[in-house]
């Protein structure tokens, strides 16, 4: 059985945001969407941070997260700030509100694990969870251009946006890639 592993993907991830905007807006928090989570979790963490520093660690583009930022701002649950040691850079901080957001935050998160593993084997989630891992470094290594997964000197695939070394363009692949990209990931 060949199962079509974006489709399930696209409907699970479309599932847990309605899910997490379900919960958000039972609390309280209308116009606070699961788009800010990663933001939200890192700043949880981290009293202040450069917001190239917060788009690098949630592996956003910059202006995805301005934006985003700019919304949590407008919500009262952040804050900017030019950073005291580069003039240059923006820092961003939680605002009294976005503190007291924490606890509401590890609830639902906690809640939506516990959703979702309802009725599935924890050896079954840790299997999902590597075979995701191995997809999503797949995906990357061929945006990038790198080796596949497991594999040296690994071609790009057929219209990759990385081209080849010394080519113009997306990268040419031998005839066997298909057969490395269809081989099972090693997990």
């Amino acid at each position: 059985m060949k199962s079509d592993f974006a489709s399930e993907i696209s409907h699970t991830r479309s599932l847990v945001n309605r899910y997490l905007s379900a919960e958000l807006a039972r609390r309280g928090y209308a116009g606070l969407s699961p788009s800010h989570g990663d933001i939200l979790a890192q700043l949880c963490r981290s009293d202040r941070m450069r917001m190239s520093e917060l788009s690098r660690r949630i592996d956003r583009d910059p202006s995805t997260v301005t934006a985003l930022v700019r919304k949590l701002i407008a919500l009262g649950f952040a804050e900017t700030a030019r950073d005291e040691t580069d003039r240059r850079a923006t820092v961003v901080k939680l605002t009294e509100r976005g503190r007291a957001l924490e606890k509401d935050f590890g609830e639902i998160s906690a809640l939506l694990h516990a959703t979702w593993q309802i009725g599935i084997a924890e050896e079954d989630l840790e299997v999902a969870a590597r075979v995701l891992a191995a997809m999503r470094a797949n995906l990357r290594a061929a945006i990038e251009g790198e080796p596949l997964q497991g594999e040296e000197g690994a071609a790009a695939p057929p219209g990759s946006c990385a081209p080849a070394s010394g080519a113009q363009g997306p990268a040419r692949p031998g005839a066997d890639w298909a057969r490395r990209a269809a081989a099972p990931a090693r997990v």
